[in-house]
């Protein structure tokens, strides 16, 4: 752990105290010696003799002196000292680690708690006022407590005990004590670093890159920590924020104040919500086609520009276009789409932004960028039917027209004088492909239909569905459509069940459901969040409107598709898998929804499984619309990496395109070696390249498993947009075989409500009688906070009385004094 370590102490003190190991009650000892005292002076007083009655008296006394004695030493008396040292008691210092403590306030002179806070820091902290909004608000945190030794002050009184605090246990990081009027500095966690001030040793852990601001659990884990120990006072240093999910205000006070520990509060930002616009994210294809009207939607999220209109530019290459949008504001996400058909190939950069207004408080956040391949060619698809279901019938003449496909199809129960059906100018198919290189070099997306793998002669060996596992493994795409009869229940134990997202239902024999048994009822599939965000489920531009054609929420009919008669039940997703559509009312095993459209990779291809065949039902009073455009998106999906080409060895991404910051990165490589296999080499090079442009070298580890697949792992510690390629440093990322982009930002909990929180502060100083003090006057906490001490138990040390010889010569003595005095008197 991390300390401020201090070599200090009080001088200790000593109490002695007289125990009486073999004492019956003190009731008990009373009448022992009242009656000891009595039948002496009795004994003494009837005693006849020569000796008067003073001499008698004092003869008696002598007596009672030595069964005294004698008592004592029965009694066995013990010299017991008890050390006490007494110590300093605790002062808490809690800085507050999370993100919002990165945002840079745009403080004005517009309104008095600005203007005060502007005021106040820059004479405070002797800065700028331009110096003071480029600061984010950890860094001034670390310059006021420097500037006024805030860790020394504080230690004088009391020892210190430094806490960072975010998302989860607050983290203790420093301990202090002063002793003999010296104070030493030691981190208590990792490498020690004496030769760096306090201010860089803090840097090293407040670097503001937890998630949340969980602040009323941070002080109430403090206060459990410290139980039964003296603490004089909480400092905490904070924007106020809270997320804090297990106790309430009123819990944490109430804590504090049956100990009479105060909380003193140290405020920093802006009281009021910062303006900004940012772009969430940028959605489009990776691989798109020479000529396709490719759609390209940003979300933009925007704070304090309500209603105000700006302009949405899309750079392609070089080539702008743009359109004039309202911002929704106060935090909503709304997703604008701009249209462009790209009329050369090659790999282009593409941005998306929105200009930056002067009083912004994120102006790096406005655009995003990604890259996109267009290529000159066109997609060869091979669809496979069992039978000439209405499915089929619209699917096949739809792909047939399409122009920028070459199509062949193949259908089962064709009787042999029918011609299997192609685009146009194309052979078509007397067989099955019947050896794997065909199929690797013919094919960009396999869709199957519903396939008896069993048929006479358009049958699937297990041979066969092996070749199409690989070829889905090297970046083909495959796309399979349920049906009553065969897929995908007739596929479970084979290779095509591995490429899938979802597991089949096993069905000893006949349909899965008859779709008589439905006829009488329609419904229309949920989107899940990770459909609504899909390019390939987006039929209308407008993301609400989107949803409401998908499930017909407020049952209009006009403003939905038609409803679907039938569905194929699964077991349940895979954990692989991204879901886009399930079911209304179906559940699975574990209570959630039946998966219907789904997806997932598998090696560097991409496999969707559609659940349903009445999509043709949607081309109702519309034509193709709607139909169209979802199997034209769904097919460009699939074929995204095989258009990449064939030579194409080697693909790289990470598990997700954005990220908060320290959280982890999860970066995946598929690689082939010079024979088209998976390569086996022990470790592959990746370079990252940070926002600041720096380079850093990254090893990718070969999965044992799973020859081809390299995974490493990175954790982000810096807000903006990262790119990764494969190669070292020195390998120039236009050079590199594959590459990716991720993006790291503030969560949205840290982002919703970025202002200062000062109600909560004052609440907690106020409710514990403590103080709360904006950051530009932290220097008088330390006054604030009372020196307390407390007396802590050591060693004790135990000496035995009854055995001293001074004892016995004592009692001795006074015996034989008795003795000569009684036999003066002749009373012997």
């Amino acid at each position: 752990m991390v300390g401020l370590l201090a070599k200090v102490g009080t001088k200790p003190i000593e109490v002695t105290r007289i125990k009486w190991s073999g004492a019956p009650p003190g009731w008990v000892v009373v009448l022992i010696f009242l009656g000891v005292i009595a039948g002496v002076v009795a004994i003494y007083l009837l005693e006849r003799g020569i000796a008067s009655k003073r001499y008698r008296m004092g003869l008696a006394v002598l007596r009672i002196l030595v069964l005294a004695i004698a008592l004592i030493i029965l009694f066995e008396p013990i010299k017991s000292t008890q050390r006490h040292e007494v110590r300093q008691g605790i002062t808490i210092l809690l800085l507050d680690n999370s993100q919002s403590m990165r945002f840079k306030d745009n403080y004005t002179t517009a309104t008095e708690h600005s203007k005060k806070m502007l005021e106040g820091l820059a004479t405070a902290l002797n800065m700028e006022y331009d110096q003071i909004r480029e600061s984010p608000r950890y860094k001034l945190v670390l310059k006021a407590i420097s500037k006024y030794r805030i860790l020394q002050r504080l230690v004088r009184e009391n020892r210190l005990r430094v806490y960072t605090f975010g998302s989860g246990k607050p983290r203790l990081i420093a301990e202090a004590e002063e002793r003999q009027g010296k104070l030493k500095f030691l981190m208590t966690e990792g490498e020690k670093k004496e030769k760096k001030d306090i201010r860089a040793q803090l840097s090293d852990f407040l670097t503001a890159t937890e998630p949340e601001t969980r602040l009323l659990d941070a002080i109430s884990s403090v206060l459990r920590e410290m139980r039964g120990q003296k603490v004089a006072g909480i400092v905490v240093v904070s924007d106020g924020q809270n997320t804090s999910r297990e106790v309430s205000v009123e819990e944490v006070t109430a804590a504090a104040r049956r100990r009479n520990i105060p909380i003193y509060t140290v405020g920093i930002g802006a009281i009021l919500r910062p303006k900004d616009i940012e772009i969430v994210a940028l959605d489009a294809r990776e691989v798109v086609l020479k000529g396709d009207q490719v759609a390209f939607s940003a979300k933009i999220k925007s704070q304090g520009y309500e209603g105000e209109t700006v302009d949405l530019v899309l750079d392609f290459a070089g080539q702008k276009i743009q359109k004039s949008i309202k911002l929704r504001g106060k935090g909503v996400v709304q997703t604008e789409t701009l249209m462009f058909r790209p009329q050369k190939a090659g790999d282009f950069r593409v941005t998306m932004s929105v200009p930056v207004k002067p009083d912004e408080q994120f102006k790096d956040n406005n655009s995003l960028t990604k890259r996109i391949r267009v290529v000159e060619d066109k997609i060869k698809v091979l669809y496979i039917e069992g039978y000439p279901r209405w499915e089929y019938r619209y699917l096949k003449n739809a792909l047939i027209r399409d122009p920028t496909l070459k199509v062949w199809c193949i259908l089962q129960e064709a009787t042999d004088r029918f011609r299997q059906e192609t685009s146009p100018g194309l052979e078509p198919l007397l067989q099955l492909p019947q050896n794997k290189d065909e199929l690797l070099r013919n094919y960009h997306v396999i869709i199957f239909g519903d396939v008896n793998p069993n048929h006479l002669k358009y049958g699937l060996t297990n041979e066969q569905m092996k070749w199409i596992k690989e070829f889905v493994e090297k970046g083909g795409g495959f796309v399979m459509i349920a049906g009553e009869y065969y897929a995908p229940h007739k596929y479970v134990n084979t290779p095509i069940e591995e490429l899938l997202p979802i597991i089949p239902e096993s069905f000893l024999g006949g349909m899965i459901i008859r779709r008589a048994e439905t006829a009488n009822r329609t419904f229309h599939m949920r989107l899940t969040q990770a459909g609504r965000e899909s390019l390939v489920m987006r039929l209308l531009e407008d993301p609400d409107e989107n949803v409401e054609l998908w499930e017909d929420r407020n049952k209009r009919e006009e403003d939905s598709l038609p409803g679907l008669f039938w569905y194929c039940p699964v077991r349940k997703a895979k954990p692989i898998a991204e879901v886009w559509a399930v079911h209304p009312t179906e559940r699975d095993s574990h209570g959630r929804p039946k998966p219907i459209i789904a997806t997932c990779r598998y090696g560097k291809g991409t496999v969707i499984f559609v659940g349903v065949d009445e999509t043709w039902r949607w081309r109702f009073g519309v034509g193709d619309l709607f139909f169209w455009r979802f199997w034209s998106q769904v097919i460009r999906y699939a074929a995204a990496q095989a258009l990449l080409g064939k030579e194409k060895r080697f693909s790289l991404h990470t598990d997700r395109e954005t990220y908060h910051v320290g959280k982890t990165v999860t970066l995946t490589a598929y690689i082939l070696d010079e024979r088209y296999e998976p390569s086996r080499e022990p470790k592959q090079v990746a370079t990252i390249q940070l926002p600041d442009g720096k380079k850093k070298e990254i090893i990718l580890k070969l999965d044992p498993k799973n020859p081809g697949n390299y995974v490493a792992t990175y954790k982000p510690k810096r807000l903006g947009v990262y790119s990764v390629w494969l190669g070292g440093t020195e390998v120039e990322p236009e050079e590199a075989p594959a590459r990716a982009q991720f993006r790291v930002v503030i969560p949205s909990l840290e982002k919703r409500h970025p202002e200062i929180n000062e109600k909560l502060l004052r609440k907690l100083a106020s409710a514990t009688d403590g103080q709360f003090l904006p950051l530009y006057e932290i220097e008088k906490v330390p006054r604030q906070i009372e020196a307390i001490q407390e007396s802590i138990p050591t060693d004790v040390r135990e000496e035995p009385l009854w055995d001293k010889w001074w004892i016995l010569v004592l009692f001795t003595g006074l015996i034989a004094v008795e003795w000569v005095l009684r036999r003066m008197r002749r009373l012997l």
